[in-house]
């Protein structure tokens, strides 16, 4: 086992978090490669990764068949193989793991390319639910009117999936018109329950391409409207159940070869955008924040610290809270592949590290597909060679990297004390106000520094000052008198 699966050494994270002043880093956990190891299987080429599973698709495995491969974390924080599967109607081509996502205690891969009732790259969809510590088959999902070169689920961007509600893009139907499936499981069965199109269809928009769940809202990115300028449109469903098209969003310097759409990502008020053509493919990424009133405008643009053409930036982006990561895979091989992380500090989205593996390489297509839950990243890297190890090369064979940040689900911890803190972001004054008894404070920056500490406060609500310090993240240490610590983000601007 130890030539597929490689944990990193504490040393080495300590290490790597004093890179970054200011900010304690996501360094790497694992790096993980297939039971199967097969030159150009491509494994990577899609990652989901949820509490203490991972998932990971390699689409090229024997023929093109496709195959996935699922992950448990231990106790002890250790990475081990768990599972494989395959689809249970293979064919030769169909790209069974080209997309993954898991949510609660189910488990979707796609095979974009699969043939349907004799029609070639159709598109299908495998459900797979837990069972105590395996995962077992559950349906297969098709279109309902499926057609030959649909290609549904054809892009880890192109699947998207929460609680019992999968979305699919289908961006190849109708010479690459496109169009989105909605699929819901209701009383243990899953069935389709809208198709929906672009409020404009036209041939090579490839409506669908990037899908995007959170709640009520859905973004469909069309990567090609317009002239390969690309668009999203934005979508919310009713109290009947049904999704409405809300709203068509471009970006402000739109231009063609951008591929604005091809990556989408929805979280709370905020949407993101991954534009990849953008200025001769160094790409870019868009947001677009909820003016109050349900309008969606174009807050900020982003682009690499180290921008270089044809990197791709935007490739894929993904929201989580505060968070965006963006990768740029550098598909065309010249330089290594890259992910970024921001974070949102007085309401812009700030680059504080650029994640990269441990063994990075040009040519790794390192950032192909990305996936975040809570403080856990996994990237994806389906062209890179060397096993667990750094040794045995094996062209394409794929790997996959999973990193974590130690402070960063912090934020969400507390015991059964109820806390009110004001105003974040603050500038000056930080009012800490507890149901318990408050003990002591300390404030702590993000490379685990204590900058102050008071001590026997006993009081249910304390003032602190925090003009002195610089504008950033930090974390407060909060000791209630009953002997818990409960540890708080805030943000100085």
């Amino acid at each position: 086992m130890k030539d597929l699966i490689k944990s990193i050494p504490l040393t080495i994270i300590v290490l790597m978090c004093m890179g970054n002043v200011g900010f304690a880093q996501f360094t790497q956990e694992a790096k993980i490669v297939s039971e199967n190891r097969e030159s150009r299987a491509e494994y990577g080429t899609s990652v989901a990764i949820l509490d203490s599973y991972a998932v990971v698709g390699t689409s090229r495995e024997n023929v093109a068949s496709g195959a996935a491969y699922i992950y448990q974390k231990d106790t002890n924080g250790e990475w081990s193989y768990l599972q494989s599967f395959t689809a249970p109607d293979p064919n030769m081509g169909a790209e069974y793991g080209g997309g993954a996502k898991l949510t609660d205690d189910l488990m979707v891969i796609a095979a974009g390319r699969a043939d349907v009732g004799g029609l070639e790259r159709a598109g299908a969809l495998y459900v797979y639910q837990r069972n105590g510590s395996s995962w077992e088959y559950d349906t297969k999902l098709i279109a309902s009117d499926f057609s030959a070169d649909a290609k549904m689920g054809m892009n880890p961007t192109s699947l998207d999936m929460e609680g019992a509600t999968i979305v699919v893009g289908a961006p190849g139907e109708t010479s690459w018109t496109g169009s989105v499936y909605v699929f819901e499981k209701s009383g243990g069965n899953w069935s389709e329950v809208q198709k929906i199109l672009s409020p404009n269809p036209q041939q090579n928009d490839i409506f669908g391409i990037g899908v995007s769940l959170d709640g009520d809202y859905m973004v469909i990115g069309a990567s090609e409207e317009d002239n390969t300028k690309g668009a999203a449109h934005i979508y919310l469903r009713n109290s009947s159940g049904v999704w409405e098209h809300q709203q068509r969003i471009t970006a402000s310097d739109a231009m063609g070869q951008a591929y604005f759409g091809t990556s989408v990502a929805i979280s709370n008020s905020s949407i993101a955008i991954g534009a990849y053509g953008h200025a001769g493919g160094a790409g870019a990424t868009y947001i677009f924040e909820d003016d109050g009133s349900g309008n969606w405008i174009e807050t900020q643009k982003i682009t690499a610290s180290t921008p270089s053409i044809e990197a791709n930036f935007g490739w894929n982006c993904l929201l989580q809270d505060n968070h965006l990561i963006v990768s740029a895979p550098h598909p065309y091989g010249v330089e290594k592949g890259e992910v970024y992380v921001y974070e949102r500090v007085g309401g812009s989205f700030t680059e504080i590290q650029k994640v990269e593996s441990l063994d990075l390489a040009p040519e790794d297509f390192y950032g192909w597909n990305i996936e975040m839950d809570s403080n856990q990243l996994i990237v994806g890297a389906p062209w890179e060679d060397e096993d667990a190890n750094g040794g045995d090369p094996v062209d394409r064979a794929g790997s996959a990297y999973i990193f974590k940040n130690p402070l960063l689900a912090l934020n969400d911890f507390q015991d059964n004390t109820e806390f009110r803190i004001y105003p974040v972001p603050t500038s000056r004054n930080l009012t800490i106000e507890a149901s318990g008894t408050i003990n002591n404070l300390s404030l702590v920056n993000q490379l685990g520094a204590v900058l102050m500490e008071k001590k026997v406060i006993a009081a249910t609500q304390h003032t602190l000052d925090l003009s002195q310090y610089a504008r950033g993240i930090y974390f407060l240490n909060i000791g209630m008198d009953n002997g818990q610590t409960v540890v708080k983000k805030i943000v100085v601007e």
